[in-house]
């Protein structure tokens, strides 16, 4: 029988950080749907990411800190506690963040 999994930021407690990306990164994924299909909870420390195409389709949610997006038509959105964002496969941008984030994501990797 399925069953919902808890998506809980304390799980990153349990993991040691990563160099991802350039950034001192934790990720707990907690279900592989298959397909490239997976959901977790994540955390990074201060970091600037810059990409000519996001690597995957994510949905996130922010628990802790804000990010920036930069865009090259020179626009910006910030996302801070509480608040969703999505981004498409192949978006061009610069993730920035000052401090510590911690999310939870879905993300499709195909």
């Amino acid at each position: 029988m399925s069953k919902a999994i808890r998506l809980a930021a304390s799980d990153l407690d349990t993991v040691e950080a990563v160099l991802e990306d350039g950034a001192l990164a934790k990720t707990v994924e907690r279900l592989n749907y298959g397909g490239g299909l997976t959901s977790g909870v994540w955390e990074s420390e201060a970091f600037t990411w810059e990409t000519e195409g996001y690597p995957v389709d994510e949905t996130c949610v922010i628990i802790e800190g804000t990010i920036e997006f930069r865009y090259p038509d020179g626009s910006e959105e910030t996302y801070g506690p509480g608040e969703a964002f999505s981004i498409k496969k192949g978006t061009p941008l610069t993730w920035h963040q000052d401090g510590r984030v911690r999310k939870y994501y879905v993300i499709r990797e195909s």
